[in-house]
């Protein structure tokens, strides 16, 4: 189960950053992506209503790499 939450972040940083592509320019779009990537994990540690990982973050990331990496 620990492997879907990776999944799951991975899938957001994809979609954030397509939705950002429509806005930004497309190595441009990764910065929303780290900027919500890093807020969401800020949240989770300071609210303690989630589980704060960086390997959360980094997955998140990732995702919008790997969508700018197949968009060149």
């Amino acid at each position: 189960m620990k492997h879907i939450d990776k999944l799951y972040h991975f899938c957001a940083g994809f979609i954030i950053y397509i939705i950002s592509n429509v806005f930004i320019h497309n190595w441009l779009s990764i910065v929303p992506v780290i900027i919500i990537g890093a807020a969401k994990e800020a949240y989770d540690f300071y609210s303690g209503k989630g589980n704060a990982e960086w390997l959360d973050f980094i997955a998140t990331v990732v995702g919008g790499l790997a969508f700018l990496l197949l968009s060149l």
